[in-house]
């Protein structure tokens, strides 16, 4: 459990939704037992990726892990964090399942590396390619259009990287939609998650 990576840890219980849109089942006895292994994983210095929102708007959820003096991000390794098939087999998930299917990610801001770094994920870990051009990754922005992209946010990045990475470990047949909203705020994220 020590080899986590700390981003995985906030989106480790969310991917139970993906699960179940994949086949796979969640027992309530399953998650007791990954909420209890969690809260046995020593805590390290840590800090949020996106500030913290004002009202109306959206937070995102991912963190990054500190070195030991908190300042700067730990440098982990594929090692350091959970593989897809620990996911899998967390929740039990039937990875044959799934083609034809797209899952819908909304978040905020624009990652321009977001298939770059999806490719580098999926390849790290022998996951299928999921590409533009392929047809199974489509990135636009709250309106639909592939074009006018909004503008580029790193906190919201990592939020998109966690996102496109446990979706693509929970689904790795199903085709990715990325759906980004102008800003977090409320009206936008509604307009995005129309277009989802």
């Amino acid at each position: 459990m020590q080899r986590m990576r700390w981003k995985h840890v906030a989106a480790l219980l969310s991917v139970a939704t993906l699960a179940a849109c994949t086949g796979g089942e969640i027992f309530s006895g399953e998650r007791d037992r990954v909420t209890s292994e969690l809260a046995s994983i020593p805590q390290h210095p840590q800090r949020r990726v996106c500030p913290m929102p004002g009202p109306g708007m959206m937070a995102c959820s991912a963190r990054v892990r500190l070195d030991a003096q908190g300042i700067t991000p730990f440098a982990a390794t594929a090692s350091d964090g959970y593989a897809p098939s620990d996911l899998q087999s967390a929740y039990n998930i039937d990875t044959t399942k799934g083609a034809g299917a797209t899952v819908a990610i909304v978040d905020a801001q624009d990652d321009p590396n977001a298939e770059k770094d999806l490719a580098t994920y999926r390849s790290t870990y022998g996951l299928p390619a999921c590409t533009s051009a392929s047809g199974c990754f489509k990135k636009v922005n709250q309106s639909g259009s592939t074009s006018s992209l909004p503008q580029p946010d790193q906190g919201w990045a990592g939020e998109i990287m966690l996102d496109l990475e446990m979706a693509s470990a929970a689904c790795p047949n199903c085709k990715l939609l990325l759906v980004e909203a102008s800003s977090a705020s409320m009206n936008d994220f509604g307009a995005a998650e129309n277009t989802a």
